[in-house]
């Protein structure tokens, strides 16, 4: 049982030490919960950290139903039920305000959409993932960006979800990988909503450094 998001980042900053070691990197971390995460990673290992996110892509009637995600420039992730729902006459309504929404996001976190990362080898992390779907957008987005090493480091994932993941070429670095999965909640003992300011606080230490 992981006792809440700082403690995962140390165990995670354990596993991931001789990974990087010798290697250029930076923690790309998904807001809100991932972002302490990856502060406790990055600081741990001397890293800087940024933030990228995505949304889930929902049908009208189903909001809480993911059939894939969009990034901030319109980089899709489709799911295996994307064609029952995207002939809907509100899905493009759906996907323009979920590209718009993440957008605005980005900038109210980082100033702007401008992402260079060199020759960087990235460490993506969240603070669990459950279908994967924002994260399969964000890897594709990645791709894209030719970067040439990814290491997604998350303190839980489904091993079905995991499993889909590795279709990516990356390196997964997980503390729980259960077959029985309800929500990313339960294995932690506190995972409490994590204020927008805390995140903001966090990132504003590595912009300004």
């Amino acid at each position: 049982m992981i006792h809440d998001r700082v403690h995962a980042g140390k165990l995670l900053a354990e596993k991931l030490a001789p990974l990087i070691k010798g290697k250029d990197c930076l923690v790309l971390a998904i807001p809100r919960g991932g972002v302490i995460v990856g502060d406790e990673i990055a600081r741990r290992l001397g890293l800087s950290l940024d933030v990228i996110i995505s949304k889930k892509i929902t049908p009208p009637d189903y909001p809480e139903y993911a059939v894939g995600a969009i990034t901030y420039d319109g980089v899709m992730y489709f799911g295996h039920e994307w064609e029952k729902y995207s002939h809907d006459l509100k899905f493009e309504e759906e996907i323009s305000r979920k590209k718009s929404e993440v957008a605005r996001q980005i900038e109210s976190y980082r100033g702007n959409t401008n992402y260079d990362f060199g020759s960087k080898v990235v460490v993506l992390v969240d603070d669990g993932i459950a279908t994967g779907s924002t994260v399969c957008a964000i890897l594709k987005w990645l791709s894209q960006k030719k970067v040439t090493e990814i290491i997604l480091a998350t303190p839980i994932i489904p091993f079905v979800t995991c499993e889909v993941l590795k279709r990516f070429g990356i390196h997964i670095v997980a503390l729980e990988i259960p077959i029985d999965f309800s929500s990313v909640g339960q294995f932690y003992r506190k995972f409490d909503q994590v204020p927008d300011q805390i995140v903001t606080g966090i990132i504003s230490k590595y912009r300004t450094t």
